[in-house]
Order: C-alpha cells, then structure tokens, then sequence
C-alpha cells in the first residue's frame, strides 16, 4: 500500500536533502583547497649558482663576475643585460627544472607556453609580474655563464708518477692546483609574439630552447629545493643563503660542523668594493646574518648553526634536509601546466 505524503512534508524532506547535499559540497571544496595549499612545489637550481650566483639588482652591464667560495669565479655575460635579482632567480629555477625534468640528456631541451599568464602560473606568480619575467626572459635568451675554479690541496707524490721521467717522482707530498674552466649558454634561441589589438596588448606562443650543454650542466649538477618557500624569500641574497643551506648540508657530516669565516661568507654572497669603507664588511657581515635568522625563522627552521659571539663567522651542523631529489611531499613545479 502505499503511503501518502504531504506536499508540505515532501518539501522538508526535500530542503533537508538539499541542506545536506550543498554542506558536503562546500565540505568537499574546503578539503580541497587545504590540500592545494599545502601542496608543496619541487624545483632545481644548478648548484654552481649556490657558491656564485646573479647580481642582485639590475647593473645594466653586459659582463658581471662573482668571485664564490672554494676558487670559483662566476662571470655572466650578455649582449644586452644579463639576468639579475629575484625574478631572475626564480626564472632560473624553472629553466633548470625543466632540464632537469627532459628524459632526453645532454640535449636541447624545448619549452612551450601558449601565454605570458601560464608561464606566470607555473612561477606561481601574479598577472602583474610579468613584465618583470619578460624582463629576465630577455636578458636570458642570449646570456651566458664561464667559470673558473682553482682547487690548492695536498696530495702523495707517487700519485703523479707518470709525470716524471724514470720514476724519479717526488716521494713525498706535493702541492697540486687543478684549473677548471667551461663556458655554457643558456639558451639556443627563445621567440614569443606580441599582440596588440588597439586597446591591449597580449603575449603568448613563448619559445624557448634550452642549450644542450645548460641541460646536461643541471642533468649533472643541480639541487632539489622546496620552490615555494624558495618564491615567498623577498630578497635576492635571502634566495641564495637558503639555496647555499640547502645545498651545503649535504656534504655536512653528523658531528662534524663546519665553520664558515665571516669573511668567506661576505664575499660569497655580499662582497665588498675595493673602494668601499673599511666598515662595508662589518655592515655586510650584519645584514647576512639577519637574512640567516629569518631564514631559520621563517623558511628553514629546521637547519642548525650557530653564529659566533665574537664576530668570526658561522658554525654549520648537519640539518634534517628539507627537500630530497623525487620526493613524494612535493609535486614537481611542472606539473600542473
């Protein structure tokens, strides 16, 4: 038999339905959004560009040299500006990624976006920035990077006996110094189009091929880091401090610190003028040390180091490494384009 209901219980039952249906949904799409913003990004920067990396603000110079820690000297050249600040570093990270990422190696890697507003999206950027990526777009598409390293340490006679005529090599230790020198373009060639309509103007069909020898170059020498944190650092220095943590944690062995002079640690990342106030290395010395406390604060909390009371330097202790190659925390900067 079957029961009658009421227009006006139907109705109840129905608004009930619906009351319930329109929660899980606005349920489902909180969930949603939680998840999306701890979803965490996975990028690649060279780690050359850990010890020696980009001016920090535009020089307008077509050649720029760093000199880094352990013998190297960066020199960055460009026909127009070379690439320069945090937007260059950020579009650095996303070049190397996608070498990194290429299942072809040591060749010319290929990247495609259809609009300014994709490759912005990919950099987690907002529209407004994307006159400054052109910027650093250009100074890259003809830029490149030569380094030079000098390597002093002791090592065992015997190991260079075929240097010696007659086995009369030295039979004890000598001082040996290893030159190392390369010379790498970033980019073959990049292209996009620019459409002007009368009343706006768009950019879209970027182009852009990597060199063969910058792909194998970050193929072979690149570290992982989390690009979002990585992107939320203001300041240019404040990106290479975190990228050079990240970095030379991994060659810090469990209970053997490291001690990082003040000195070395000015002139790697925030050297000073040979016409500059004696004072300069003091005030320099001041500011990186305030970058390292809003690193630890902020960014990286769980890296460990010490700074000296006196002033001498940094002390570096094995840290809990934020970001490991293929890490499953993370999803890979390319992956939602």
């Amino acid at each position: 038999m079957k029961t009658e209901i009421s227009a006006e219980t139907e109705k109840e039952n129905t608004a009930d339905t619906e009351v319930i249906t329109i929660e899980q949904t606005f349920d489902a799409m909180f969930a949603l959004e939680a998840t999306r913003e701890k979803t965490k990004v996975l990028g690649y920067i060279p780690s050359f560009f850990t010890t020696a990396s980009l001016p920090f603000r535009n020089v307008n110079k077509q050649v720029f040299v760093r000199k880094g820690s352990n013998g190297i000297t960066l020199t960055l050249t460009s026909p127009k500006n070379v690439p320069f600040g945090k937007y260059g570093r950020l579009l650095l990270s996303v070049l190397t990624t996608h070498a990194v990422l290429s299942r072809a190696k040591n060749e010319a890697v290929f990247i495609e976006y259809s609009t300014l507003a994709e490759l912005l999206k990919e950099m987690q950027l907002p529209k407004q920035r994307g006159k400054d990526i052109r910027e650093q777009l250009e100074c890259f598409s003809n830029a490149a990077f030569a380094f030079e390293q000098k390597v002093t340490e002791s090592k065992a006679g015997y190991l260079f006996a075929d240097m010696y005529e007659n086995g009369n090599y030295p039979k004890k230790d000598v001082i040996v110094t290893t030159r190392s020198t390369g010379n790498i373009r970033f980019t073959e060639g990049v292209q996009y189009q620019e459409i002007d309509d009368g009343q706006d103007v768009k950019f879209g069909r970027f182009k852009i091929i990597l060199s063969a020898e910058f792909a194998g170059f970050c193929q072979r020498h690149a570290v992982p880091i989390d690009y979002t944190v990585y992107k939320e650092i203001s300041s240019a220095s404040g990106k290479d401090l975190y990228a050079w943590l990240v970095y030379r944690n991994n060659g810090i062995e469990q209970n053997k610190p490291v001690f990082i002079p003040r000195k070395n640690l000015v002139e790697q990342f925030m050297p000073v003028e040979e016409n500059a106030n004696r004072s300069q290395e003091s005030v320099n010395y001041s500011r990186l040390i305030d970058e390292l406390k809003l690193i630890k604060e902020k960014y990286y909390p769980e890296v460990k180091f010490d700074i000296k009371s006196d002033g001498t330097g940094v002390m570096l202790y094995k840290s809990p490494t934020p970001v490991l190659k293929d890490d499953t925390r993370y999803a890979l900067i390319t992956a939602n384009i």
